[in-house]
């Protein structure tokens, strides 16, 4: 697991010393225990088959160590300077730990701050027992709620090992990508000033070599008057290729090494690398710098007559129009290729918005809900988690809203589930554009929704439900055209937290009170018994 961590320099700031001895104890190298998520899916899915024999049950016990380099330091000041010299050292610093509260100095908020203005990739988890700053204040920080994360101390081994894990497997996941992307960038650059060259150059019509050769050899012999004669191509890197006329239309590379005659004054001709005439036959090297590609041999029916300058100067132009006609087929086989590497870079890059797309997607789809788009029970549970942390470090109360619609069922029964389900989507409209502040709305399941709130008393938190049931009420529904006036009951439950508190004791608190509300006929708010 750790060949994917790359980066694994992890900051740790914190102005008291055992603290620091804690973080190196959990995360250097040969300290820690192995405690990511892998471990704990193990350990789970070991409970879910205990007892069970065989190779499967073995299988299961995977378990990773990871392991980091920690830098450590006791103050805001001193992590700046760390900063800076990780990066006058080319070196990023993939994650930060940061206490909030340090006295004598700048605080964890300003350091974190100060430190992200340097280096903007750097991660960060916020790790304290209270702070002066919201969460939200905090999150404004940082451009995406996934650039950081918040868990109090004292923390578990567990916690932090399994917090520094993602955190450096996320700032690798992202380097990663980022390369990939200047990668393909770059690649399809290049792609498409090769394409565009090739392009332009299928404008000009194809000059095949079979038919290119057989003219050349017709221009040969039509300048010295001559009815037989062949051209070969090739030397003894290439595979040889030979067209012939006349008596010779039939030659091949075989029959050709029979012919001594013909082929000893060939070879004069391409070792003396210039044109020759004997007799009544006449050869041309067809010659490319130091190298010679081939030949070209006429004979006729008496004496040649001929200048030796006029068949170098065609010999010159035919071996330039034959290399020009291989260079083109060689384009063209590369244009090929390069077609279907930039299909395949397309599918790539179209795969690469696509992983985007289904990342939200499937975001939406965990944590809101389809019908209403308000936030979903899995959504509340996250969200009570932070406000049950800041309210234990401000120590405020937190209150629970449950809001059920009166007679839904007469509702269903009546104008059918699908009406029914366009109502509960216009009452989640209502309740979301009446919320306010930090008024948390969210659908909780079938008919019911749940409001949280924090650092409110009692007769305010009534307050809030008697004005969001008057909104319901005073609002006019439209059922197959016809008015429609619909009514909600509220529970109302406020507490004190204390780290015991759990989402279910306080909307089981609020769901009591809803019940009385119920049995006093509905349309009303009913407080549950204050402890």
């Amino acid at each position: 697991m750790d060949n994917y961590l790359k980066n694994k320099t992890i900051l740790c700031v914190d102005d008291e010393p055992g603290v620091l001895d804690t973080y190196r104890t959990i995360l250097e190298e040969g300290k820690g225990q192995g405690t990511s998520l892998q471990d704990l899916l193990s350990a789970r899915q070991r409970r879910r088959t205990a007892g069970t024999k065989g190779a499967f049950a073995e299988q299961e016990k995977i378990q990773t160590k990871p392991s980091f380099r920690v830098l450590t330091a006791s103050s805001g000041e001193e992590a700046l300077e760390i900063v800076q010299h990780e990066i006058s050292c080319d070196r990023r610093i993939a994650v930060g730990f940061f206490d909030m509260l340090m006295p004598g100095g700048i605080d964890g908020q300003e350091t974190i701050s100060r430190i992200r203005a340097l280096d903007g990739q750097i991660l960060c988890a916020v790790v304290t027992a209270y702070t002066d700053h919201s969460t939200m204040q905090i999150g404004e920080i940082f451009e995406s709620q996934e650039d950081w994360l918040y868990f109090n101390k004292p923390f578990t081994m567990g916690e932090l090992s399994q917090a520094a894990f993602h955190l450096v497997s996320a700032w690798n996941r992202r380097r990663r990508e980022e390369v990939l992307v200047s990668q393909l960038e770059a690649v399809r650059e290049d792609l498409f000033g090769i394409l565009n060259f090739v392009h332009d150059l299928n404008k000009v019509p194809p000059m095949l070599l079979d038919p290119l050769l057989r003219g050349v050899l017709e221009h040969f012999l039509r300048l010295l008057d001559g009815r037989d004669g062949f051209v070969q191509l090739g030397d003894q890197h290439q595979s040889k290729m030979i067209i012939g006329a006349g008596c010779f239309g039939k030659i091949t590379v075989d029959t050709l090494s029979t012919m001594k005659s013909q082929w000893d004054f060939v070879g004069k001709a391409m070792h003396s690398r210039s044109p020759m005439i004997q007799g009544d036959m006449a050869a041309a090297p067809l010659q490319v710098g130091n190298i010679i590609q081939g030949v070209l041999f006429a004979q006729r029916s008496g004496g040649v007559q001929q200048d030796l300058k006029m068949l170098e100067m065609f010999a010159s132009q035919a071996v330039n129009m034959i290399r020009n006609s291989q260079m083109y087929q060689e384009l063209h086989n590369t244009n090929i290729q390069l077609t279907a590497t930039l299909d395949e870079l397309q599918q790539t890059t179209g795969q690469l918005v696509q992983s985007e797309e289904l990342r939200a997607q499937y975001e939406k789809l965990t944590y809101y809900d389809g019908l209403t788009g308000l936030p979903n029970r899995r959504y509340l549970e996250v969200y009570f988690t932070q406000t049950l942390s800041h309210c234990l470090r401000q120590q405020c109360s937190i209150a629970c809203l449950m809001i059920d619609v009166d007679n839904f069922k007469v509702i269903n029964d009546t104008l059918g589930h699908t009406m029914g389900d366009l109502i509960l989507q216009e009452i989640g409209r209502v309740l979301s554009e009446d919320k306010r502040g930090h008024e948390f709305i969210s659908r909780y399941g079938g008919e019911e929704f749940v409001m949280l709130l924090e650092d409110i008393s009692p007769e305010n938190a009534m307050k809030v439900g008697q004005r969001i049931r008057g909104e319901v009420e005073d609002h006019t529904f439209n059922a197959k055209g016809e008015p429609l006036k619909i009514t909600i009951s509220i529970g109302v439950a406020v507490l004190m937290p204390t780290v015991t508190t759990t989402l279910t004791e306080i909307i089981d608190k609020a769901d009591s009170a809803l019940y009385e509300a119920k049995n006093r006929g509905k349309n009303c708010c009913v407080l549950a018994s204050v402890e």
